[in-house]
């Protein structure tokens, strides 16, 4: 008994064409159907560390690139910015440090 491998078990489908198509109908409509990923951005739940409002020497150093040494020699002549001296520990305060940047500031006149 010969048997006829052209005709298809199930009349639905006349190729292999249309069982693919089937299959990606359904997949289609099941991802479809499900829920979407969104992702979400969290925040840090640890909060960035505030500016600080006070300087050391070696802060202070660092930030204009320069000696500490520098520092001590302009606080015994009386340049550079104010500072603090607390329980013999000396400290910048930002403000003044920034508005002596400022008065630092070179404008070329033309």
């Amino acid at each position: 008994m010969a048997t006829n491998n052209t005709s298809s078990s199930n009349p639905r489908f006349e190729n292999m064409g249309d069982v693919l198509d089937a299959l990606s109908n359904g997949i289609a409509k099941t991802a479809a159907n499900e829920p979407k990923f969104e992702p979400q951005h969290l925040a840090p739940e640890v909060p960035a560390e505030p500016a600080r409002e006070l300087l050391t020497e070696k802060m202070l150093a660092a930030r204009w690139v320069c000696s500490v040494a520098r520092l001590q020699r302009w606080r015994t002549v009386g340049e550079g910015p104010q500072y603090l001296k607390i329980v013999g520990k000396v400290l910048y305060r930002l403000k003044d440090i920034e508005a002596y940047e400022e008065a630092c500031l070179i404008r070329k006149v033309l």
